[in-house]
């Protein structure tokens, strides 16, 4: 009998190794030139390399990434991985929504600080080590991997490699690290003298540093192409760009020295020197300034950033600053003291002379603004994060005609109890219109509590319309924050969250607090809910409901004894009452009203500002009360919403 044995592939046997692909990294090295790489051409190659399926992947991964920002990306990547090519972004996103927990794990991304300033617009833009590599870059970084840290084992730096992404920026320290501890690497790093491997670019491997031919003594980095062109931009922005840029700004230090000595030296010849009125020092025409008076004082650069630093960081600000032109007032020691300042584009060009120059003056802008603003007294739209802000002036109040407001209700979405109070407001909105607006806009603007409600339901009503995120227009900042909750902006977005429930908690622990009773042998807490006020607790302890004192010797004794009319005090004495109702609700009312106060205190918010706040004492209060909570303002924003335009 034969059997017929189905072999595998050939190639699958004679493929190599993969502990040998480490010696192809000195191929490919040696069949490229030296050539400092230009990272246009590098992004424009990067782009033709790309993988057709990959960019699929990386356009679903963003979307998984701005529909689901807190969640870590690898949690996309492997979803993504494991469904074929069809409808794969809205079946992630289902199973997100649906069992998010399941496939998260707790891998949350990490929120921005609210003090950091300096980040893009894009708060949750999805970075270049996130996102799917392509097979070629997965390759070569792990064979330039296997070619530097010799001393590891090809399956550590593989484990490190599928830790990072394959990312070689970020897999690289973690690698120097491990190869930092390896007895390999102390062996080698005695024998042969070389330093290990570290972040610094003039030791990297893929990194050699040549002469330049117009400035010998400077040497320029030259990039070894490593057959990804993937990775050479990589290598380029990480090792390369930063090296250059820093080139060229000591090369511009450098002139700008030199040309402020020639300047000096000709100016000093050509008896071309001024002297500043308040340091009496000589200065080029370049470096001095003067003020806007007919007397036109000199002053010059060097005392304009010191009276300005001194200003910002220090006490003299409401000596050295003109508000009223935005600018530094002159320095000149005059008699009388000259009136004048100097202009701001002279005072800016004085402190960008300095290395933080554009920062100070930037801070002073920013000073400058917020208390011409804060004096202007408007109503305005703040950035938490940076002092930018924008006027917050809600249009006007028009109210519709009797034909678009018929309209707005016919296509409203409205539950019963409101549609038919929306027909019968059409059927007497002509009478409205004609003979009540005026009586109740003038009863409006006479009484100022009706004025008061109305004018902040048109603030809420505006804000509603016009949305709650407010985004910042700095070119520093850029973030996203929450108008009625004052928090960093985040979608799906909900207003005051935790807020809302720690005030609630703080509201309720004080009402159950002013009305409770706690006996002090046991610690049992109880309510009473009918009857006399002689309470014995469970352990055998009796105490006044009123006044918590201890009447077990005396009893009844305790409490009046004398006959009086229905209702009223005893006259002859002062001993509690053994049926008095205790006013549960006014106290209850007090008490919530000062939890609510110590609360915003404590977290610095205001019930004005939002809604939510404000209304928690009032849900509070009508369950503990045993009432319905009847929300006018809640009718009166429906009311306007609807007349307004």
């Amino acid at each position: 009998m034969i059997l017929s044995i189905s072999m595998p592939k050939g190639g699958r046997f004679l493929r190599k190794p993969d502990f040998l692909r480490s010696r192809q990294v000195d191929e490919i090295a040696s069949t490229n030139s030296k050539i400092p790489l230009e990272l246009d051409e590098l992004l424009e190659s990067v782009a033709e390399e790309q993988e057709p399926d990959l960019g699929d992947l990386n356009k679903a991964l963003g979307a998984l990434v701005d529909i689901f920002p807190d969640v870590q990306p690898d949690v996309f990547r492997e979803m993504l991985l494991s469904l074929s090519n069809e409808s794969r972004l809205e079946v992630v996103t289902e199973q997100l929504l649906r069992n998010g927990a399941q496939y998260i794990q707790g891998r949350y991304r990490k929120k921005p600080k609210d003090d950091d300033t300096t980040q893009t617009r894009r708060l949750d833009a999805l970075p270049k080590d996130d996102t799917f590599r392509s097979d070629k870059y997965k390759r070569v970084v792990k064979d330039t991997m296997y070619n530097e840290f010799k001393s590891l084992s090809h399956s550590s730096i593989r484990a490190v490699l599928a830790e990072h992404n394959y990312s070689y920026t970020l897999a690289r320290p973690t690698l120097q690290h491990l190869s930092s501890k390896s007895w390999r690497a102390t062996i080698s790093t005695f024998f042969t003298r070389k330093r290990p491997a570290t972040s610094d670019p003039d030791l990297h491997p893929h990194v050699e540093w040549l002469p330049n031919s117009s400035e010998p003594s400077n040497l320029l980095p030259y990039l070894k192409r490593t057959g990804c062109l993937e990775l050479d931009q990589e290598l380029y922005r990480v090792y390369i760009a930063p090296v250059l840029v820093r080139q060229n700004q000591e090369r511009l230090d450098k002139d700008e020295i030199l040309a402020k000595e020639i300047n000096e030296t000709e100016a000093e010849e050509a008896n071309a020197l001024f002297d500043c009125e308040c340091c009496f020092t000589s200065y080029p025409f370049e470096y001095i300034s003067t003020c806007d008076t007919h007397a036109g004082h000199i002053i010059c650069f060097r005392c304009i950033k010191l009276a300005a630093n001194e200003a910002l960081y220090g006490q003299g600000w409401a000596r050295s600053i003109d508000m009223a032109k935005s600018s530094l007032r002159c320095l000149a020691p005059s008699v009388p003291e000259c009136q004048g300042s100097i202009a701001p584009q002279l005072v800016r060009r004085a402190l960008c002379t300095e290395k933080d120059g554009t920062t100070n003056w930037q801070k002073f802008q920013e000073r400058v603004t917020s208390e011409n603003l804060v004096k202007s007294q408007l109503p305005l739209l703040r950035c938490l994060f940076c002092p930018y802000a924008e006027l917050d002036e809600p249009t006007g109040m028009r109210f519709k005609d009797p034909m678009t407001l018929t309209a707005h209700l016919v296509h409203m979405p409205m539950d019963p109890l409101k549609s038919l109070i929306a027909v019968l407001f059409i059927l007497v909105y002509p009478l409205l219109w004609v003979v009540l607006y005026p009586l109740l806009v003038l009863v409006a603007v006479l009484d100022e509590p009706t004025h008061a409600c109305v004018q902040a339901s048109r603030t809420r009503t505006v804000r509603r319309r016009r949305g709650l995120r407010f985004t910042c227009q700095s070119r520093t900042c850029g973030k996203s924050s929450c108008t009625n909750c004052g928090s960093l902006w985040s979608d799906p977005h909900t207003c005051n969250e935790d807020s809302l429930q720690s005030l609630r908690q703080a509201i309720e622990a004080a009402t159950t607090s002013s009305i409770k009773r706690t006996c002090p042998k046991c610690n049992l807490s109880f309510v009473k809910s009918s009857g006399c006020n002689k309470l014995v607790c469970n352990c055998g302890y009796t105490m006044c409901y009123v006044c918590r004192q201890e009447i077990g010797r005396e009893g009844y004794g305790h409490f009046c004894q004398h006959f009086r009319a229905l209702g009223g005090r005893c006259a002859e004495c002062d001993r509690c009452d053994l049926y008095v109702v205790e006013d549960e609700e006014g106290t209850i009312r007090r008490a919530a009203i000062e939890a609510e106060k110590h609360w915003l205190e404590r977290e610095g918010k205001s019930k004005d500002i939002d809604d939510k706040l404000g209304a928690v004492v009032k849900d509070v209060l009508a369950s503990a009360t045993g009432g319905k909570r009847c929300d006018y303002d809640a009718w009166l924003d429906f009311f306007m919403a609807i007349v307004l335009e």
